[in-house]
């Protein structure tokens, strides 16, 4: 029995062993989790550092960048502004242009009215030379059938009476059958 109470005091022994070891271990092990949050936390606060110094110098990157936009605005905006008062005289100028146009006009058109008057009276009058020139030829057409029926009367053939006339055969038949069914 013995022999067991020495078996069973040696496990206790190399148990209570394995214990103390298993929080040597622990604590190491936790140590070096630990230094290795620290060694990640360091990095982390070096990478923000170099972050913040970046943004700082970002920052004044960035203000001279703005600065420099707001330069090139100014610019155009200045540019825009002289191009509008540009347009603008131009457009003052072609309604000064406009207005003299239409004046113009109106003056053509008084111009145009008189002349449409003149016009209308030469109209009226060659109206009247025409009326004048058709009772005339009316007359000498009246008269010319006249002859034609008398040279037919005194026993002349179509082609003498065309002959004498200086009229196509047709035209003097024509007549001839016309004065005939008028009697």
């Amino acid at each position: 029995m013995e022999y067991i109470n020495i078996i069973v005091i040696a496990f206790i022994i190399i148990g209570i062993i394995f214990i103390v070891l298993s929080f040597m271990v622990k604590d190491k092990t936790q140590k070096s989790e630990d230094t290795k949050t620290e060694k990640k936390l360091m990095e982390e606060l070096i990478s923000k550092n170099k972050d913040i110094e970046n943004m700082d110098l970002n920052k004044d990157e960035i203000m001279k960048e703005i600065s420099n936009k707001i330069l090139e605005l100014n610019d155009y905006s200045s540019f825009i502004k002289k191009e509008l008062n540009d347009k603008h005289k131009e457009l003052l100028f072609l309604y000064q242009l406009i207005c003299e146009k239409e004046k113009n006009i109106k003056k053509l058109s008084n111009i145009n009215s008189i002349k449409k008057k003149n016009e209308i009276e030469v109209i009226e009058n060659d109206d009247e030379i025409i009326e004048e020139d058709y009772a005339l030829d009316f007359q000498n057409v009246e008269n010319k059938n006249q002859k034609i029926i008398d040279f037919h009367k005194k026993g002349y053939s179509i082609t003498d009476i065309a002959k004498i006339m200086a009229l196509g055969k047709g035209e003097v038949k024509l007549i001839l059958e016309l004065g005939t069914t008028r009697e």
